[in-house]
């Protein structure tokens, strides 16, 4: 049985203007980049919202993704574009293909 290595990337960002006020968030990377999962919560102490995206094999290959950053941002984006920051689902999310890629500052928290 061959081993299958899988990353663990951490980052950190504000989605400011998306969960009424400044509230760092943590995104997780896991996975490779061609099966990522991208898993994003609230780590300010208050209620631990957390949204869990898969992203399909199908759509991993359609955007070539060459970093972690680039699958979070695209996760980000459609939080954002989906209001899942104030109204996090209950059951994991599949990430849309056209989703919109977020352009503002994430923090490489730790690998």
């Amino acid at each position: 049985m061959d081993e299958l290595l899988l990353d663990c990337v951490e980052f950190t960002f504000f989605a400011i203007g998306l969960d009424h006020g400044e509230v760092e968030h943590r995104a997780m990377f896991i996975g490779t980049l061609a099966l990522p999962v991208v898993v994003i919560f609230r780590v300010d102490g208050k209620a631990q919202a957390r949204i869990a995206f898969d992203v399909p094999r199908h759509i991993a290959h359609a955007h070539h993704y060459i970093n972690h950053a680039d699958v979070v941002r695209d996760a980000i984006g459609q939080a954002a574009r989906d209001d899942l920051f104030n109204h996090p689902p209950d059951g994991t999310v599949c990430l849309d293909g056209d989703a919109p890629r977020w352009a503002g500052v994430l923090t490489l928290a730790q690998r």
